[in-house]
């Protein structure tokens, strides 16, 4: 599992004009005739030569998945405006064919990676040529990666182009799972359909109803499901920390009209939606989903391969059974990119981070499991500090450089913890600003 990528093809703009009028084929030798050979830095995103040494140690750490995940955010941040600044030519048609090859220059390397293992991708809010959070349903991006997808999916992805191309939503089984791969974007506070016409259908109901119908059918079939997206759920706690210790409102990841809908089926199909994979917020964590008569489903979300928000890069690997459930993970980081990207830098030192299981002596990563985990961060010290360290994969940059833009340090573990188990306003509330709020 692997998410965030945020590549950044133009970390060296002399190379743009180059690339733009390259084949995505001869894209790698482009970039390695740059005379920057670091690994980038915190703070930035993924150069060539990090994502280069990230798919390395994935495909030395697992080269045999059963399948990979990638969810979400394949470009990097400012797309638009960094190539505008870069490229001789940056009409919308240039810039369409620059975001299309950088697509086939990523699924040429993930397939290069993993040459026998079906790839599913989610897209993020920043992979479309519209803009951030402004994928156009029908729009040309996704009509651009379809047969990009196809390459990613493998043979067995039959039936899923009108899905895709309408909505960028798609089925597939593999490895004995039903994975549904659905746009949370459109789900998003921040989404706006700024490229396509007033009388667009709702994308966010129309995903709405198509996953309904999916659940529908697995749930007559008995299969077990991993759902597959971007944005998690619940509330956004980074955002909410920005606005103060306890402010007027709690800034949610989605719009309360899907949010509340998407639960709904989460509780209706809760006997066979085993598991919700995301990643957008760059860390190691997850949700918990439920209300006051209980939880019923977990999301785990993935840390990012590109360190832009100060988290050492990451990605993980999953063991799980024969019914879907989850057994346990491995994440791994890289701990030591500024040393690495230091003059005459050191070999980049990707390790083991922690394993679920062995780290926090719980039996696998289930919902019993997270709640379990959720009270022991809570109460004990100990533990906190632990989660404390693991959330921004034991990054020593992470947590300074965000107390320094105002708050304490105390009160942004609290805004990120009370987010891992309070999906609802309510309970945020009353977890970040006290029972008496």
């Amino acid at each position: 599992m692997m998410s965030d990528l945020h590549f950044d093809p133009m970390a060296d703009p002399k190379l743009v004009n180059r690339l733009a009028a390259a084949e995505p084929g001869q894209w790698r030798a482009v970039l390695e005739s740059s005379d920057d050979t670091s690994l980038g830095q915190y703070g930035r995103d993924s150069n060539w030569m990090l994502l280069r040494s990230a798919l390395r140690q994935m495909a030395e750490t697992l080269p045999n998945p059963v399948f990979v995940i990638v969810s979400g955010d394949f470009l990097a941040h400012s797309f638009r405006r960094t190539f505008d600044a870069a490229a001789s030519d940056h009409s919308d048609a240039a810039y369409r064919v620059f975001v299309r090859k950088t697509m086939q220059f990523l699924a040429q390397q993930l397939r290069q990676s993993f040459p026998a293992a079906p790839i599913l991708p989610a897209l993020g809010n920043n992979d479309d040529v519209c803009g951030d959070y402004q994928l156009q349903p029908g729009g040309p991006f996704l009509a651009d990666v379809l047969p990009i997808l196809h390459t990613l999916l493998g043979g067995d992805a039959t039936g899923i182009d009108q899905n895709w191309t309408s909505y960028g939503n798609y089925r597939i089984a593999v490895g004995g799972v039903r994975v549904l791969s659905a746009n949370t974007n459109f789900f998003s506070i921040h989404y706006r359909n700024a490229c396509g016409s007033p009388s667009d259908a709702d994308p966010g109901r129309a995903t709405l109803a198509w996953l309904e119908t999916e659940l529908a059918a697995a749930g007559q079939a008995q299969e077990p499901v991993w759902l597959v997206y971007h944005i998690p759920p619940g509330i956004d706690g980074y955002a909410t920390f920005r606005q103060g210790a306890c402010p007027d409102s709690m800034i949610p990841m989605w719009d309360q009209t899907y949010s509340e809908a998407f639960y709904a089926l989460l509780r209706r199909y809760a006997d066979i939606v085993v598991a919700s994979i995301a990643g957008h917020t760059h860390m190691d964590d997850f949700r918990m989903i439920g209300d006051t008569n209980g939880r019923y489903a977990f999301a785990l979300i993935t840390p990012a391969v590109s360190p832009i928000f100060g988290q050492n890069p990451a990605f993980r690997t999953m063991a799980y059974n024969s019914a879907g459930s989850l057994l346990d993970q491995t994440t791994y980081d890289l701990t030591n990119l500024p040393e690495a990207t230091a003059s005459g830098g050191a070999t980049p030192a990707w390790q083991v981070e922690y394993t679920f299981t062995q780290q926090w002596g719980l039996p696998r990563v289930d919902l019993p499991s997270l709640a379990r985990l959720y009270s022991l961060t809570e109460a004990a010290a100990e533990e906190r500090e632990r989660w404390h360290t693991l959330f921004p994969v034991s990054s020593q940059a992470y947590w300074p450089q965000l107390s320094s833009g105002g708050g304490s340090g105390e009160q942004a573990v609290r805004a990120f913890h009370c987010a891992s188990g309070n999906v609802s306003m309510l309970g945020y509330r009353q977890c970040y600003c006290g029972s008496d709020r």
